[in-house]
């Protein structure tokens, strides 16, 4: 099997996917916290241990091999993120926070599943469209589906879809459509389906906005976790809730770039999860698998200028508004990798174009600014900390200080996990998890770490004509 396709997953090969998106399938995405104490404990010691036997060997050094011993300080970049992630994993538990049950909706309101798309990736579009007819009729009694696009898209084609049900609504975007900020891509066409819902009256509490990208698929679980939320969570005061993405649509076209999806799932668990438990974001949130209460939405809007991050500036503005109403939405949404390597970075790319974004706006506070500047330090010191890895394979070094060994052990130890563990949950709904592809994965890392330490490199040294390029589409 090559890296370039996996052959039981081929689109085409089962096009309506999310009727294996059931409950029990998401109940065996759940975790245990063993495994992961098991890592760090084993990373800790083999650290401490591996580098007694390393300095042994380097009693006197050249200057390339001292160069290279305090070239490792650059590892502990990635040290605030995998204190986040163990936090997310230790402190909540599992059991607790992906428990479902087969419910229909009980009280009265209305949930608008939201698909945004500029309109290219048609098989797309219609596939997150039927996924939301199969699951939600079978326990919501009201609810209704809006495909936001632009003015200029294949008219027929999205008219044939508002024809699939009658609770189904295309948003087309005028072209000359300017919002008082002038914000631009996904963010232009939000705030104007904000206004949508404001003429229409349903920017109120008894309305619930569920948003989705156009590769989007729901599943049963999707829709159990939506009701769970409204009649459970928001009582609670939570009225924005963030939960699990998986990448289990046509895992394995591209074995590279699903693996490389890996982290982003076991991101959703740990990291995500902790500020959603906290009811705060402090890493940001997702423009998909995002459900908000539709009067918070329209007091908050989409409105913040050409920033290309708009679903983090939207999370820290609902937190300097309304406090601490962020909470883990149950369930997961199913996505799809990139299907190349070049639409990886670039995708990467405009990730890291948001970030700087960010950076230049007044609205994000000073804090939240230092906390972004500080991930994508880390994100920047990836690619020389895979090459100090690949140079200590053919030149063994030990570390600067004997003190440092197991918190290099402990990073390693979650890095190592955080791909294992997200193989597990990205492959499983789609039946393709097996333990030969876990055992190809674990000397793949350093390959597949590679294509992401080079985007926000990529990022910086294009970001000067970035404004040119606009939001790019990946093909999916």
């Amino acid at each position: 099997m090559g890296l370039r396709e996996c052959e039981s997953n081929k689109p085409g090969r089962h096009e309506e996917i999310w009727r294996e998106y059931t409950l029990e399938t998401y109940s065996r995405l759940r975790y245990s916290r063993l495994p992961y104490i098991l890592f760090i404990v084993a990373g800790g010691f083999g650290g401490y241990f591996i580098n007694v036997i390393l300095g042994s060997l380097h009693s006197d050094l050249s200057l390339l091999e001292e160069a290279l011993v305090y070239a490792k300080l650059v590892w502990l970049l990635y040290l605030p993120i995998a204190l986040t992630a163990a936090a997310g994993l230790l402190l909540y538990s599992p059991r607790e926070d992906f428990r479902l049950e087969r419910r229909s909706q009980t009280g009265d309101y209305t949930v608008i599943f939201q698909v945004v798309t500029r309109g290219f990736n048609k098989d797309a579009v219609k596939r997150s469209v039927k996924s939301i007819l199969y699951w939600a009729p079978r326990y919501l009694r009201r609810f209704e589906v809006w495909i936001v696009t632009e003015d200029d898209v294949d008219k027929e084609f999205f008219e044939g879809l508002r024809r699939l049900d009658d609770r189904v609504r295309v948003i087309y975007v005028p072209r000359d459509y300017r919002t008082p900020r002038g914000a631009r891509y996904k963010a232009r066409a939000l705030h104007y389906a904000v206004q949508i819902k404001k003429r229409l009256g349903l920017a109120n509490p008894k309305v619930w906005v569920y948003l989705m990208d156009e590769e989007s698929i729901v599943g049963e679980d999707t829709v159990l976790g939506i009701i769970d939320f409204i009649e459970r969570e928001a009582p609670k005061g939570r009225l924005v809730g963030q939960g699990l993405i998986v990448y289990s649509n046509y895992w394995g076209r591209n074995l590279l770039t699903s693996f490389e999806d890996s982290l982003r799932a076991f991101d959703d668990v740990s990291r995500y999860r902790l500020q959603a438990r906290l009811g705060l974001v402090l890493v940001g949130i997702h423009g998909s698998h995002l459900l908000v209460r539709a009067d918070v939405e329209a007091s908050i809007g989409w409105d913040f200028g050409g920033v290309r991050a708009e679903d983090t500036v939207f999370g820290l503005l609902v937190n300097q508004r309304y406090g601490r109403v962020l909470g883990w939405l149950k369930g997961c949404l199913y996505e799809q990798s990139p299907f190349t390597v070049r639409d990886l970075l670039r995708q990467r790319r405009r990730w890291a174009w948001g970030v700087l974004d960010l950076l230049r706006l007044d609205v994000v506070s000073p804090l939240f600014k230092a906390v972004k500047l500080l991930h994508l330090a880390s994100w920047l010191g990836a690619l020389p900390s895979i090459i100090i890895i690949i140079s200590n394979i053919v030149v063994f070094t030990s570390i600067p200080h004997q003190a440092l060994a197991p918190i290099y052990g402990f990073l390693l130890a979650t890095l190592v996990y955080a791909y294992l563990e997200g193989y597990r949950l990205n492959s499983m709904p789609s039946r393709t998890y097996r333990l030969r592809r876990m055992l190809l994965l674990l000397p793949l890392i350093p390959l597949v770490g590679l294509v992401e330490a080079i985007a926000p490199w990529y990022a910086l040294a294009t970001y000067h004509r970035s404004k040119r390029v606009g939001f790019e589409v990946i093909a999916k």
